[in-house]
């Protein structure tokens, strides 16, 4: 969020005029000039004949949310990406372990993202510490050159499938680790932790029957009970720091992504909407595993 306070008075300049390009400044030269030209954009303030008017004050409030997908540049993060950017006044920062990948998924729908905002590719390994505190320090410069007080919310998508126990913690539980400890500094209070996990962690629903008929991934459905645990344990950290930040897991079903060979039964373009809207949501309950019909039993 930015303010910006002027005091005006009859030997001010006649007209003036405070746009989102006072934010986004680094959007195209046509965003900046809708911008100018709307004059009725959010935040922005109409051109106005001063003279003759007593000495006065106010105040433009500008809010850009902020956020962080990791795993970004293809399947539900992409998705995500996508859908968050083409809304009003969002700042995403696209998480990839090859940046030219996230440039190019990002070229695919450009002409979607709202004129208020922006999309930021960024380098990021979540199982390499360099390439974490890279990122750390782009996204860090880049919210500070905007003007902006810091992240509001960081989505851990970044995951794998595979039979290694290893190879599967290293990246769905340590990585994550890893990214959320360097990015939690960033978060403003108020902002929230959303994990991206599945209901094949559901120990609960492991212990019902007809559960035991569906396929066995024990290195992936352990490492996401894994990340549920931190996330009630994440929860009460920030509920102790009286951060208001919340912290969930969010399960978006069995979608046909390159994880599972794209065998999933939905769209990601559909099963990315519970996360795009808990990642806009300003409020809710933190300490919960929910998909999009409602809470799941741990």
């Amino acid at each position: 969020m930015i303010r910006v306070s002027l005091v005006l008075s009859s030997s001010s300049s006649s007209r003036i005029f405070v746009g989102q390009e006072t934010l986004l400044s680094g959007r195209s030269s046509n965003t900046r000039r809708s911008a100018r030209e709307s004059g009725s954009a959010r935040g922005a303030v109409s051109r106005r004949d001063i003279r003759g008017l007593p000495p006065f004050t106010f105040t433009v409030t500008m809010s850009v949310r902020s956020f962080l997908i990791t795993g970004a540049n293809q399947g539900l993060g992409v998705h995500t990406v996508h859908q968050l950017a083409s809304t009003p006044d969002v700042l995403v920062f696209m998480g990839s372990r090859k940046l030219a990948a996230a440039e190019d998924a990002t070229s695919k729908f450009a002409s979607d993202i709202h004129p208020s905002s922006a999309v930021v590719p960024v380098q990021l390994d979540i199982t390499d510490k360099e390439s974490i505190k890279n990122a750390h320090d782009f996204i860090s410069g880049y919210l500070q050159e905007k003007n902006l007080t810091g992240l509001d919310v960081l989505v851990n998508n970044a995951a794998i499938m595979v039979p290694s126990f290893e190879a599967s913690y290293a990246v769905n539980v340590l990585g994550t680790v890893a990214i959320t400890e360097a990015i939690r500094p960033l978060l403003n209070d108020g902002g929230a932790i959303l994990n991206i996990s599945s209901k094949v962690a559901s120990m609960w629903l492991w212990s019902q029957t007809k559960w035991r008929e569906r396929p066995i991934y024990p290195a992936y459905s352990s490492s996401k009970c894994a990340l549920n645990s931190l996330t009630l344990q994440w929860a009460f950290q920030e509920d102790q720091k009286g951060s208001g930040i919340r912290v969930v897991s969010i399960c978006p079903g069995y979608n046909a992504t390159n994880m599972n060979n794209y065998a999933g039964t939905m769209d990601p373009a559909d099963g990315c909407k519970v996360i795009v809207q808990t990642a806009l949501d300003k409020d809710g309950k933190s300490g919960v595993f929910f998909d999009r019909n409602g809470e799941i039993q741990w």
